[in-house]
């Protein structure tokens, strides 16, 4: 370890702070990570080196670095040491599963977030991407097309080939973190989708909605793309439980 960061470690894990123990380790590396002051890589000091200059225990060292792991912000390697992550995944989104978890409740708020979400990616998505990847999402809605035509009926076949089209607009928004927030998105609500394909009358209303967003990204038709991912959105939502207020189990 080069010597300017040792002495940022070295002032960085001061036993200067009023949280608990565990907070306080948890705390100083987050400030130290939005700081720049740690980087994915680095590795920080032992379990005693960091008891020593908090003057904490190293049991409460030991139980903030396995939440951290659990996190995905460090990893620890067995017989080597405790480094930052390299991937940067987990870190974004294992905390964001918890919330969305715990705000389950609030489905209307939810339903909300997906909207206003994939209005935008159909933005990005006329903004960046190019002929392959607009081939790609064509082929998703030929598939679930496909299975539907041949009487595929189980509910999660077609969620699954439903959830390849919005993984499919993903990745061709061309914006690796826009990406990456949709399909946890996506991956947090595909029960909610499957469901929808167990109510729907044999996945009809996935099919009509992907293919017109489909077309309207063809199109370059920008108000065609939001206007069918309302209708979409709007159908959906009315198949879930607290989807919005009232809502009623409705086909077209």
């Amino acid at each position: 370890m080069k010597s300017d960061t040792q002495e940022t470690l070295n002032d960085l894990f001061k036993a200067d702070r009023r949280e608990s123990a565990v907070d306080r380790v948890i705390n100083t590396i987050k400030e130290a990570l939005i700081d720049g002051k740690l980087v994915p890589g680095d590795r920080l000091p032992s379990e005693i080196e960091l008891s020593k200059r908090l003057t904490i225990s190293r049991g409460s060292i030991r139980e903030a670095m396995k939440i951290l792991s659990a996190f995905g912000v460090v990893e620890i390697r067995r017989g080597d040491g405790t480094y930052i992550s390299l991937s940067d995944d987990r870190v974004i989104f294992e905390p964001l599963l918890f919330s969305l978890v715990l705000s389950k409740e609030n489905m209307k708020e939810l339903v909300e977030l997906r909207e206003l979400l994939e209005i935008s990616i159909v933005k990005l998505v006329l903004e960046n991407a190019g002929g392959e990847d607009l081939d790609a999402i064509g082929r998703t809605v030929i598939d679930l097309e496909t299975k539907i035509e041949s009487g595929e009926t189980q509910p999660s076949v077609l969620a699954a080939a439903d959830i390849s089209f919005h993984r499919a607009l993903g990745i061709a928004t061309k914006n690796r973190m826009v990406e990456k927030i949709y399909h946890f998105v996506i991956d947090f609500f595909s029960p909610s989708i499957e469901l929808t394909h167990r109510l729907q009358e044999k996945g009809f209303l996935a099919k009509t909605h992907h293919r017109k967003i489909y077309n309207a990204l063809v199109d370059h038709d920008l108000e065609g793309a939001v206007e069918s991912v309302k209708e979409s959105i709007g159908v959906w939502r009315n198949y879930i439980p607290g989807g919005q207020p009232g809502a009623k189990k409705q086909a077209k």
